[in-house]
């Protein structure tokens, strides 16, 4: 009859093991949580903000019009150089149909710039990064995740002043907002 005598495996080692397993896993969820937040942050583009779309429509309507008119007027005129419709050059510089009413010197890319990633307390710093494709954000916040220590408590944030509205859903690009569904996004990749 054999008798064990004691452990065969070290409880701290399992213990240590599996602290480095939550952590890791904690900072894949975190890069996951992150890229997606960055990737739903919509960047701004005068083209679709209302203010435009009603000047260039106004303008599209004048320019067409005009167009419109033009056999009429030849078919009343009986001497001299016929009317012709407006080339495409005509309709930017005469009628202004590429015209913006804001955001003419506008870059897009701030929203999306603006998420920070801070180690065990939140980051109340408000950001002016301009970042269209998200790649700087992600990086510099994949870093600060990657060196974070055991068991870390991590927080990703915007200090946008406008990010709140954009998280209520005034953006076509993000109309459901952007950390909701990124939480709902990467909980359900991870459970």
């Amino acid at each position: 009859m054999t008798t064990k005598a004691g452990w065969s495996h070290s409880l701290t080692e399992f213990a240590d093991q599996a602290g480095e397993d939550i952590t890791q896993m904690a900072r894949v969820i975190a890069t996951a949580m992150l890229t997606e937040v960055v990737n739903r942050s919509p960047v701004g583009n005068p083209d679709l903000w209302q203010a435009n779309v009603a000047l260039r429509t106004k303008n599209v309507a004048l320019a067409d019009a005009y167009d419109a008119n033009v056999d009429a007027r030849n078919a009343a005129r009986t001497g001299g150089r016929a009317y012709k419709k407006l080339t495409k050059r005509e309709r930017e510089e005469n009628y202004f149909v590429k015209a913006k009413a804001a955001g003419k010197s506008y870059i897009g890319g701030t929203f999306r710039g603006s998420h920070l990633v801070s180690i065990g307390a939140p980051d109340m710093t408000v950001t002016d990064n301009v970042d269209p494709s998200g790649g700087e954000t992600i990086s510099k916040g994949s870093m600060l995740i990657k060196a974070s220590g055991k068991f870390p408590v991590i927080y990703i944030q915007t200090n946008s002043p406008y990010g709140e509205m954009l998280e209520l859903g005034h953006s076509t690009q993000a109309p459901g907002g952007v950390y909701d569904l990124a939480f709902i996004g990467v909980s359900e990749a991870y459970t």
